[in-house]
């Protein structure tokens, strides 16, 4: 189901810069009509449906209750629904809205990133959910798989003050011009990963450390992907 005809592929400020200023109600209802329990179109995108945003309603979902709300970014070549259908699971027994938007190309912009116009899409459908549900201001986190945990990197550690979670399962690079606020980062990558080789992982953990972030570095014994323990192992950080 559409939640609502956005019809507008980029937010200017977001694309422009990488910022993101939606922010969740502190009190109040919600303003438009809040989705139904379950998958949801958000209906960000006119011309078609594969690259629309896609919101995951768990069944504790109530329009006046404050929820946690996880941004997660797919990988090159997939999009949001297979990125819904993979974690909605995993937000069902959480409880936990999810949020799973479609780059804009096959894959997201990470030459620009985070100002560009995937970061204008993910603007839209981030002020359409806040619009619609009540999310808990302090738990309001951001992830990625591939070349999503890269973008996810990138817009998290800009965004800063709004995400207090950054969850990357297998980034090859991140690329951060702004840094806001200090998000907690827990970063997954495989030992036998084909696709971004383990040390590349190992050094992205090194590296923000060095910063100064609160980095969960959890390697695992497998290729490229989400390991199901290293994902509950990160939603157990986000929703502590």
């Amino acid at each position: 189901m559409t939640v609502a005809a956005g019809g507008v592929l980029a937010d200017d400020t977001a694309a422009q810069t990488g910022r993101l200023t939606a922010r969740p109600r502190t009190v109040g209802t919600p303003t438009v009509g809040p989705p139904p329990k379950g998958i949801n179109l958000l209906g960000l995108d006119r011309e078609t449906r594969d690259r629309d945003a896609i919101l995951y309603a768990p069944a504790n979902f109530a329009p006046g209750t404050a929820i946690p709300l996880l941004l997660f970014l797919h990988g090159a070549g997939q999009n949001g629904a297979l990125m819904a259908k993979a974690l909605q699971n995993a937000a069902e027994r959480h409880g936990v809205l999810l949020l799973a938007p479609t780059s804009r190309a096959a894959t997201w912009d990470m030459r620009r990133a985070p100002a560009c116009e995937d970061s204008g899409l993910i603007a839209k459908a981030l002020a359409q959910v806040f619009a619609a549900a009540t999310v808990d201001p302090r738990r309001i986190g951001i992830g990625g798989l591939s070349d999503g945990a890269s973008f996810a990197l990138s817009l998290g550690l800009a965004n800063g003050d709004l995400f207090g979670e950054v969850m990357s399962f297998s980034a090859g690079f991140f690329h951060v011009p702004l840094r806001m606020g200090h998000p907690r980062i827990f970063l997954s990558h495989g030992h036998r990963d084909t696709v971004i080789d383990f040390r590349i992982g190992r050094q992205i953990a090194d590296r923000l450390i060095e910063s100064g972030y609160d980095v969960t570095f959890r390697p695992f014994d497998g290729g490229h992907g989400i390991p199901p323990d290293g994902l509950e192992a990160a939603l157990a950080e986000f929703l502590a």
